[in-house]
């Protein structure tokens, strides 16, 4: 009795069809086109179900199943999603560095997010004669700020043209420049409060006089001396005592990054000055184009002022793979469309930890 074809074909694991395209997105394979023919055995590029080998992609059920374009689509899908994901925990350029000045937070539902912040009892406490009452306390007041999460996203697609090209140089970038795309989004969202000083929760601008946070000189050893004391100046709401916050990083337009690291260091001096000893990281911000104007800010752990949300935790960005081989793209266009989501939003809370210098 003769074998059934199928039954000759060798089957792959989920976990080789997964290890072919990640060596692939991360650079040890050099062709997507043979990377596809050895996943689905279309030796011609055809895209049509009658020549992918049906028993070649082992489903992760482990029985045989009617496998077709749409296997090869999810298997793809996630190889994309997973090198997206780790290109973008590992992104350490300046698309990253809003991480730096925000508290993450997991926000569970799209509705406005109320973020309040308390203040302390006046002090000290009143002296309590014998015999005679307690006085009421004056309650403390209160600070609000709102947001509500938003989407951002797009699609992108691999078309059957590109895979029989070969064009692997191109599809290679798509989880990395995915995964930078949603950095720099991020990063326009988070820095873009430091540089154009919206008006926030008080109804005053982030930087303000009344808020002892805002600065006029140009950036040197003695300025960021003066940020640093107008920081630790800062008081508790409802109360005169002093936080003592200082700060961890100075946020500086690229012109600046060479002043920030010279003031920050020993020149020929053999002490070391007060500044010099702080231990300041500098964050150089390459988008801001104003040459002058430069930032202290916290360590957000400490005296959080701007809280990042992400839908359910969900920090890195989503990946969604269309998968349906007779509708849609796929059927239409030859294409596998893939689309990129995130949900997420920032906002400011607290400006005591962060002080700007608007330069002249």
């Amino acid at each position: 009795m003769s074998t059934p074809q199928h039954s000759a074909r060798r089957r792959l694991p989920r976990a080789r069809c997964d290890e072919i395209l990640d060596d692939f997105f991360q650079g040890r394979r050099s062709s997507f086109r043979e990377c596809y023919i050895e996943l689905t055995g279309d030796r011609r590029v055809t895209g049509r179900i009658p020549n992918i080998n049906f028993d070649r992609i082992a489903v992760m059920t482990g029985f045989r199943e009617a496998v077709d374009t749409s296997t090869f689509s999810n298997i793809l899908g996630d190889a994309v999603h997973r090198n997206m994901v780790d290109f973008y925990a590992k992104q350490e350029s300046n698309a990253a560095v809003w991480k730096k000045i925000v508290k993450p937070e997991s926000v569970t539902d799209f509705r406005t997010r109320h973020i309040t912040r308390f203040g302390q009892y006046a002090s000290p406490l009143p002296s309590v004669a014998e015999g005679a009452p307690y006085p009421a306390l004056t309650t403390p007041t209160d600070e609000e700020a709102t947001y509500a999460l938003e989407k951002v996203g797009g699609t992108e697609s691999i078309t059957l043209e590109a895979i029989s090209k070969d064009d692997s140089g191109v599809i290679r970038e798509i989880p990395k420049r995915l995964a930078l795309a949603a950095h720099r989004t991020m990063a326009s969202l988070v820095l873009d409060v430091l540089r154009t000083n919206p008006t926030i929760y008080d109804g005053v601008p982030l930087f303000h006089a009344s808020h002892g946070n805002l600065g006029s000189a140009a950036l040197s050893a003695v300025a960021i001396g003066a940020g640093w004391y107008a920081m630790q100046k800062q008081t508790d709401l409802g109360s005169n005592h002093r936080l003592g916050i200082t700060p961890k990083y100075i946020l500086v337009p690229y012109e600046l990054e060479e002043t920030a690291f010279n003031a920050l260091i020993r020149d020929t001096n053999n002490d070391r000055t007060f500044i010099q000893s702080r231990n300041l990281e500098v964050v150089p911000v390459y988008d801001w184009t104003d040459a002058n104007d430069w930032v202290l800010a916290a360590d957000p752990m400490v005296a959080p002022c701007i809280e990042a949300g992400f839908y359910n935790g969900q920090q890195e960005p989503e990946l969604f793979i269309q998968d349906v081989p007779t509708a849609g793209s796929i059927f239409s266009n030859d294409q596998t469309v893939m689309k990129v989501r995130h949900i997420r939003n920032a906002q400011v809370f607290d400006y005591r930890g962060l002080y700007k210098s608007v330069v002249a």
